[in-house]
């Protein structure tokens, strides 16, 4: 529980530098259901992720044993895929928006102005919203099975190097 308070307190607090223009929990207490999915959605990546490494540090308690090495395999883990979602999620989040818009603006007939994600989302833009929460989503898929067996080779090379 604690790593994944931890890691969700780390992950909000850098996304709230990256949105300066709102303020979550006020467009949360104004029922702004674009904000309230668009929150969601770093929440559940950012589980999505640090489950992965909870499983690895899991690995540590052993009916009758206490693993060290597979402790700080996990913990690894959690320090390289965590980092990792959160950077890509940043990422992406200024990213995605200006993809669709140059995709759509290859469609004849389609007029696209520019949008900003952050006016957007305090405007209520669900669909907006919705776009990022599946953005984060698969991105966090992505990552949390791309770090899934980092702490099993991990531990094996602390085990073969303590002897």
């Amino acid at each position: 529980m604690s790593l994944a308070h931890f890691s969700i307190t780390v992950a909000i607090n850098i996304l709230n530098r990256y949105t300066k223009e709102i303020n979550e929990f006020e467009e949360l207490r104004k029922k702004n259901l674009a904000v309230g999915v668009y929150v969601a959605g770093i929440l559940i990546a950012v589980g999505n992720v640090v489950g992965q490494a909870v499983s690895g540090v899991s690995k540590a308690v052993v009916p009758g044993a206490f693993n060290v090495a597979a402790l700080i395999g996990g913990l690894i883990q959690l320090f390289i895929g965590l980092p990792l979602a959160i950077v890509v999620i940043t990422w992406a989040q200024s990213r995605v928006y200006s993809w669709m818009v140059r995709a759509a603006s290859k469609v004849p007939g389609v007029e696209v102005e520019k949008f900003n994600i952050q006016d957007e989302l305090k405007n209520g833009n669900l669909a907006v919203a919705i776009v990022l929460f599946g953005t984060f989503l698969a991105i966090s898929l992505v990552i949390s099975q791309g770090v899934a067996f980092l702490s099993e080779p991990i531990a094996s090379a602390i085990r073969a190097f303590i002897g």
